[in-house]
């Protein structure tokens, strides 16, 4: 799933949600460097980025990208969710998209939370925060547009992602839109549940082990 994915399924609490953004940029073991909950933000990040990976429908959608093209096929299905949450958006949140944009990026760069971003993760906030890119998330060419990003940052992405290889994804949009509405139920069930088991192990961080003899 893309940022606009994690922003929605970190729900109302401000560090979670920073957590959220930062899992695509802070790598390795979490060692209470940051907040808490913040930590828990980014492992909860990671464990929708597993899930997602390993669900059945999810593959499905990849197996029906080109075949020369399956290496990126996690790319493609992350950012073509995106694009689809966005424009069903009124069924998952109750908060227009616009409003939902401009209040995630006052969250997320108020100036207490800046000492916990990597200098790469700020600047990026800050340019998704004045292009709108939460809310043009549900722009006609956001798929092509990402993808075309995408390829002239990674090394040799170019030859995945150019206005040939994306005309070759299309045909594939339609079954990944149907598939999207009943994997991001599933998805949603998912994170209820991890976040449920992260507050259970919250509290048994902070209750005496019982006393022996």
């Amino acid at each position: 799933m893309n940022h606009l994915a994690h922003q929605l399924l970190s729900g109302n609490n401000d560090h979670l949600r920073l957590g959220g953004f930062l899992g695509d940029f802070v790598k390795g073991r979490q060692i209470g460097t940051r907040p808490a909950a913040i930590e828990r933000g980014i492992q909860l990040h990671r464990a929708i980025d597993a899930y997602t990976d390993q669900h059945p429908a999810v593959t499905a959608c990849r197996l029906a990208l080109p075949d020369d093209l399956r290496r990126v096929s996690g790319i493609v299905t992350d950012i073509a969710f995106d694009h689809f949450l966005a424009k069903t958006w009124t069924q998952y949140h109750h908060q227009s998209l616009q409003r939902f944009d401009q209040l995630t990026f006052e969250n997320l760069l108020k100036p207490n939370h800046h000492p916990f971003f990597p200098e790469q993760a700020l600047l990026t906030c800050q340019r998704m925060r004045d292009f709108k890119s939460l809310l043009r998330t549900q722009d006609d060419d956001f798929i092509s547009r990402s993808l075309i990003h995408i390829g002239t940052r990674l090394r040799g992405g170019q030859r995945f992602f150019n206005p040939k290889t994306i005309a070759r994804m299309t045909p594939a949009l339609p079954l990944i839109a149907a598939t999207f509405p009943e994997f991001f139920a599933c998805l949603q069930a998912f994170v209820d549940n991890w976040l449920i088991e992260a507050d259970i192990a919250k509290i048994s961080e902070h209750i005496d082990p019982p006393i022996i003899g």
